[in-house]
């Protein structure tokens, strides 16, 4: 909740004027360094002492608001080589409040601020820019999808038509430009496409979804081509989110709970960030025993349980996991793949390289 505005009496005059929360001050509400009350009696007063009073009648209703700060980050498949994504906060109130939840794409048309806090001793006043959201909506699959332009549809109808009493060769063709610079594993390429593009999901009569998404493991010994192979998916996925298992923790990869100016919010993962995605995860068989708890319940139930801070919730991590990770003793038994057998079975397809 942020309070909108507060009253004050004046001791001198009996006056009561009201003062606005500055939203460029994080919503403090500064005490008026003179009177401000209109009305008889009460022009000219210069008095400086006053208190707070309760709100006027009628008012109390306005008085309090729901408020909600989230952070923006820039997507994945938009940003720069080698570039960190940017990110800004965002200011929700009223009834943009709980309109979006961790790792969701959105739009935001709002007005940009400049926020610091108040001085104080042997503190910084920094500034920040921020957003002061008028609208926010949480877009689905449709955001997904790249768009395709007229001269892409046409380059695509040109294709098949050629290849119209071949298909399979038209297949081989594709697959061939996946990932040129590593030459052979044809099946592999195949089911990397496969995963990529993904399935379709379906709910039967009793409520019970099935996910249309696909996991697959590629084990294999070092030099394999798995890394660039899972580059290259995260390439050619809209959404993707490239990570590896090497001092992955919980909070990483599901969601983080940080503490910034006494207030706690919650962080999108890799596995939250990629919902509706792909998730690239190299060496897997890294992730500690602590970790694969909530890898297990991404996997198969498509969403992750939060409850830290005091914040207790679901988000969603409808993703595909693409993984690699080294082969042990030539053999894809659960042991020898340095993984344990509930987390090996939550994948669809497993290859060796």
């Amino acid at each position: 909740m942020m309070e909108t505005h507060r009253w004050f009496l004046c001791t001198q005059c009996r006056g009561t004027f009201r003062v606005e929360a500055d939203v460029s001050r994080y919503n403090h509400i500064p005490k008026p360094m003179r009177c401000l009350a209109r009305g008889s009696g009460a022009v000219g007063c210069e008095s400086a002492n006053f208190v707070p009073v309760d709100p006027a009648m009628g008012d109390s209703a306005g008085r309090c608001v729901d408020y909600q700060e989230i952070r923006l980050q820039e997507q994945m498949a938009r940003t720069a080589p080698a570039a960190v994504p940017r990110e800004i906060a965002v200011v929700l109130e009223r009834d943009l409040v709980d309109r979006v939840k961790s790792g969701d794409v959105v739009t935001v048309t709002g007005i940009v601020m400049c926020r610091w806090r108040p001085a104080v001793s042997e503190g910084r006043p920094d500034i920040s820019v921020a957003i002061r959201a008028s609208s926010v909506s949480a877009h689905g699959d449709q955001m997904a999808q790249r768009a395709v332009t007229g001269a892409r549809r046409a380059e695509f109808g040109r294709f098949w038509a050629e290849h119209e009493s071949a298909a399979m060769r038209a297949r081989d063709t594709i697959i061939a430009s996946m990932c040129p610079q590593i030459y052979g594993l044809f099946y592999v390429k195949l089911a990397v496409l496969l995963v990529v593009i993904g399935g379709v999901a379906c709910t039967d009569a009793a409520g019970m979804r099935v996910r249309g998404e696909a996991h697959l493991l590629m084990v294999g010994d070092p030099g394999t081509a798995k890394s660039q192979l899972l580059r290259y998916a995260a390439r050619l996925a809209p959404r993707a989110v490239l990570a590896t298992g090497v001092g992955s923790t919980n909070a990483g990869l599901t969601a983080a709970a940080i503490k910034e100016r006494g207030e706690w919010q919650l962080e999108a993962g890799a596995l939250v960030l990629a919902d509706r995605g792909l998730c690239c995860i190299d060496e897997f068989g890294s992730i500690r025993g602590a970790e694969r708890n909530a890898v297990l319940e991404a996997m198969e139930q498509q969403s992750v349980s939060v409850a830290k801070a005091g914040m207790v919730c679901r988000l969603n991590a409808r993703c595909t996991v693409l993984a690699a990770t080294n082969s042990q003793n030539g053999s894809l038994a659960a042991g020898n793949a340095g993984l344990p057998a509930p987390l090996l079975s939550r994948f669809d397809l497993v290859l060796k390289l």
